[in-house]
């Protein structure tokens, strides 16, 4: 059976929550050797041992991903212990608070563009170099719906996502002569833990099912497009967005 991902070493950002252990999950049953990233080692060691316990490769590095030179030694200790990076997942974010924009404080805007989009530069700026010197990559990275309709709760997460999706389709532009693709997704509400409180019913009224288009994907569903997007079946496609989302939230 063909195995697209076995062998592929792979960075994943925000490795230890919902989205990102699903991912790094999901590489690694693939036969990807796995590095999350993030900035509470205990819940990245849990992830990892997981992982691990299935018979599976994962290393798990403290980063803080607004932090230039801490992703240059997230980058550099990849390749001493893999040898060469085939594939970045820029998934560390996060809404942080709901504000109106009268509200939000200069510093708290600040705080929201660096975790949501400066984070993304960096760690593109170090893995593009690694990925230039081997002659081809992939790097997806995870923006929001929020990134391409108005966002009045939370302005500060939605300009950055917005500047996720401006800066995927340059960098494809600039990368691609170097055979790195360079591509984007987009998530609506995900069903993880941590969004319980906000999902919809499963069911109707009248007991009936929801329509599975209807419901919000869960973080399987944003694996599984991650997956493609590092396969060479996508080998193809650069500098491309793709939503992943509930009905309810196509504008």
């Amino acid at each position: 059976m063909e195995q697209p991902h076995k062998d592929q070493v792979v960075i994943i950002t925000g490795g230890a929550g919902g989205i990102g252990s699903g991912m790094a999950k999901a590489f690694a049953d693939e036969g990807a050797k796995v590095v999350i990233a993030g900035r509470d080692q205990a819940k990245l060691d849990n992830v990892a041992s997981g992982i691990e316990n299935d018979g599976n490769t994962c290393m798990a590095l403290s980063c803080d991903v607004t932090e230039p030179e801490q992703v240059e030694k997230l980058v550099a200790a990849t390749v001493a212990r893999f040898g060469r990076l085939d594939v970045l997942v820029n998934n560390a974010g996060g809404a942080m608070f709901v504000k109106p924009p009268e509200k939000l404080r200069p510093e708290q805007w600040r705080a929201a563009i660096d975790l949501n989009l400066n984070s993304v530069f960096y760690c593109s700026a170090a893995a593009g170099q690694q990925m230039i010197s081997q002659n081809g990559g992939r790097i997806i990275n995870i923006s929001s719906v929020a990134g391409i309709k108005n966002s009045p709760a939370f302005i500060h997460y939605g300009a950055a996502k917005a500047g996720v999706i401006n800066l995927t389709k340059s960098m494809a532009a600039c990368w691609g002569e170097h055979n790195i693709n360079v591509n984007c997704i987009a998530p609506g509400l995900t069903a993880t833990e941590g969004v319980a409180q906000w999902l919809p019913a499963k069911t109707k009224e009248d007991g009936s099912p929801v329509p599975l288009l209807a419901y919000p994907p869960d973080p399987q569903h944003v694996a599984d497009l991650t997956l493609f997007l590092a396969a060479p079946g996508s080998a193809r496609i650069s500098g491309e967005i793709f939503p992943i989302r509930a009905l309810t939230e196509i504008v």
